[in-house]
């Protein structure tokens, strides 16, 4: 597909989004709803989606690149040519969340579960690359499995630094089962981690 094409391919969606917006404010189907998205919002690639509040305007649409950098480009690239609406805001991927630090999801077992992750404790380390690995120290896990801490990881740093700069700042994250001696003089509260990072931006 040439750039033209890709162009007007983000015209076509906008231009259909503007046509369908209110189905997406005053929800009356949710599965229609969803359906009606997901055939245009994948027909770009492998994206997630979301509905919400939003701050300064009612709701927000994001399209989120699924920590894919090559998909934030796009996802960057489509909502760079949004409209202006007095209804919506767009985002190109998860943005910074106003919470309490309180996490709900599923296990692998389909038990709900609510996590304080406040309680939470974390490291940075700097690759050669300058790139950050995320060390999690968490107590309060201990039903989830790997698949469970990579989904809960990932939320709880795009909710404090955003999925963009997730992508492209961080190498890694991983939680670590107890902390050494070598850690114990650096590792912070979670609470900590958006004041620490943006600093190190800063400097970067």
């Amino acid at each position: 597909m040439t750039s033209v094409q890709f162009k007007n391919k983000i015209n076509d969606f906008w231009n259909w989004f503007a046509e369908h917006e209110e189905r997406f404010r005053i929800i009356q189907d949710p599965h229609a709803v969803r359906e009606m998205l997901d055939n245009q919002i994948l027909q770009f690639g492998a994206f997630a989606w979301e509905i919400g509040e939003g701050k300064s305007k009612p709701h927000t649409l994001t399209i989120s690149p699924n920590g894919n950098s090559k998909l934030l480009r796009l996802s960057q690239a489509i909502i760079g040519e949004a409209p202006d609406s007095v209804y919506w805001e767009f985002f190109a991927a998860k943005p910074v969340r106003d919470w309490d630090f309180i996490m709900e999801m599923y296990d692998a077992f389909m038990v709900k579960q609510t996590v304080d992750t406040a309680e939470w404790e974390y490291l940075f380390r700097m690759t050669p690359e300058f790139k950050l690995r995320i060390l999690l120290y968490a107590e309060n896990i201990d039903s989830f499995d790997e698949d469970d801490k990579k989904s809960a990881s990932d939320f709880v740093v795009d909710s404090i630094i955003g999925e963009a700069d997730r992508i492209d700042f961080v190498d890694s994250i991983e939680f670590i089962s107890f902390v050494d001696e070598t850690q114990e003089e650096d590792i912070k509260s979670l609470l900590e981690m958006k004041v620490e990072f943006e600093s190190l931006l800063d400097k970067m």
